[in-house]
């Protein structure tokens, strides 16, 4: 549903209905802009497309300094003027093939970009942009509205919850584009009356209600895109283009208000470059605490060949807005049907749940429960027996035997998995189990200063098989060079043993 400030949208077709096969198409275009701002911004000149021959060109007033970057043995650079104007050019000819492959890192970082920037550098950028945000009209009905909403909390960080909670309750953030607009906001008091807004009037009351609260130190932030981060091109070119998302960073922590889904203190990225609105305009690497973002405990409980497992799922950060984008919303039989095809467990049937306990408390790691009935869990081989269980659900691809470009991993992957395997029978001498993969395993994968690991530990205690994984990929790019590395080691995870058990 499109906000009510949308209007008149747009589209241009253009056909080219005589085009054959061996034709060239040649395109000329000038793109304007009447913004008072200064211009910067990235072309690319190698992408999935063939060019023959691409040129980009700036003309600016002699009296701008221009900053940028290009590859100087890919790209031919030439400088000329007219009049008071500086004319610079950039051309390539006979570009490679950008070849798409899954999970390849973003153009500025495998492709050929111009990137240019009348900004000296971010802390000017962000002077110019959140100068804006600041001495915003407060009227005195908002005022008391963060006195109010705060009156029974007896620390900061209770009164940023409440006034975070009552945002995402009360109000919708209707889409933006970050690196387009102006960052003055409307006036604070349409916005609750509209009970909507952007991202920018939506920082703008967050950050309002919580100075009437008393809390002085919480700033806007800009979160640059995320897939460019590992480049040094994002650190040292401020360019609009590269700005994500608005929200309010406190206490090395973000907030994006407004939005049910998404849980406190987070802000849809782990890891990532911002720039944060305080008095020297900061540009700092920001990445939230380490912790698991799934956890999943299964308690099985065995009588002959049929299994009940008991499951109890724990998701954070991005699984936990995952979650509730996917289920908050739905009445309870609707919500138990899409739950049950999200299983993917085809040899198991529901039979309870699922439960989310903790929706309304959008501060706490979401919880859920539900209830799996296996008829043919256990297979009895005799004098052996052997299940499997649930494996861990990551996407990586893998299936490429070579690249051609490097293989970045965008999300952080960090899950545990804990089974404890149970049976209805009594342990004597007579039927004693004995396990017989029982291991305590590590494998590692080392990029740069971080490791990628996945544990393994099978054992048996009081009778009772107790399985533990974990699994932590961090956000990272591997070189080409050593994708086969990595595939054996993604592969290593996924086999299919990892999930088996075997017993005598």
């Amino acid at each position: 549903m499109q906000s009510p400030d949308y209007k008149n949208f747009r589209e241009k077709i253009i056909n080219f209905p005589k085009i054959e096969p061996g034709y060239f198409v040649v395109l000329d275009y000038t793109i304007s802009n009447n913004r008072c701002e200064p211009v910067s911004g990235v072309e690319h000149l190698r992408e999935s497309n063939p060019y023959l021959t691409k040129t980009f060109t700036l003309k600016f007033p002699k009296n701008k300094a221009l900053n940028s970057f290009y590859d100087k043995e890919i790209v031919t650079f030439t400088r000329s003027s007219e009049g008071n104007d500086n004319i610079y050019s950039w051309q390539v000819i006979d570009a490679k093939i950008y070849k798409e492959e899954d999970n390849s890192p973003s153009l500025l970082i495998s492709g050929t970009p111009i990137v240019y920037s009348f900004y000296k550098d971010w802390h000017e950028l962000a002077s110019y942009k959140f100068t804006k945000l600041k001495n915003i009209e407060v009227d005195p009905e908002i005022s008391e509205m963060g006195k109010s909403l705060t009156k029974d909390c007896q620390n900061d960080n209770e009164k940023v919850l409440a006034i975070y909670k009552f945002m995402a309750e009360n109000f919708n953030e209707k889409e933006a584009y970050t690196s387009q607009f102006d960052f003055t906001p409307e006036p604070l008091t349409e916005v609750c009356q509209k009970k909507f807004g952007s991202e920018r009037e939506l920082t703008a009351l967050f950050i309002a209600l919580l100075n009437s609260a008393g809390i002085a130190d919480a700033y806007p932030a800009i979160i640059l895109s995320s897939n460019n981060k590992f480049s040094e091109i994002q650190k040292k070119y401020a360019v609009t283009d590269f700005m994500d998302k608005l929200c309010v960073y406190w206490h090395d922590q973000l907030f994006s208000a407004g939005n049910s889904y998404m849980p406190f203190a987070y802000a849809n990225i782990s890891e990532a470059n911002i720039l944060i609105g305080n008095d020297n305009y900061e540009f700092i690497k920001f990445s939230s605490k380490n912790s698991v973002i799934e956890n999943q405990v299964y308690n099985y409980n065995i009588s002959g060949t049929s299994a009940v497992v008991d499951v109890k799922s724990t998701y954070s950060a991005g699984k936990n807005k995952e979650k509730r984008e996917w289920y908050l919303n739905l009445p309870d039989a609707q919500r138990k049907i899409w739950f049950n095809r999200s299983l993917g467990a085809r040899s198991a049937s529901l039979i309870e749940g699922p439960e989310f306990l903790n929706f309304d408390k959008i501060d706490e790691d979401l919880e859920i429960t539900y209830t799996l009935e296996y008829e043919d869990f256990l297979v009895n081989q005799p004098p052996y027996k052997y299940c499997k269980l649930i494996a861990a659900d990551f996407s990586l691809d893998v299936s490429l035997d070579d690249r051609e470009n490097d293989y970045q991993v965008k999300d952080k992957i960090f899950l545990k998995q804990k089974f404890n395997i149970e049976f209805d029978m009594k342990m004597n001498e007579e039927n004693k189990i004995l396990l017989l993969n029982e291991t305590q395993d590590i494998i590692e994968f080392k990029i740069n200063d971080k490791t990628a690991y996945f544990k393994l530990e099978a054992k048996l205690a009081d009778s009772k098989i107790i399985v533990n994984k974990e699994i932590y990929i961090p956000e990272c790019i591997i070189p080409n060079s050593r994708y086969q590395e990595f595939k054996q080691f993604i592969l290593s995870i996924q086999n299919p043993i990892n999930n088996m058990v075997f017993m005598k």
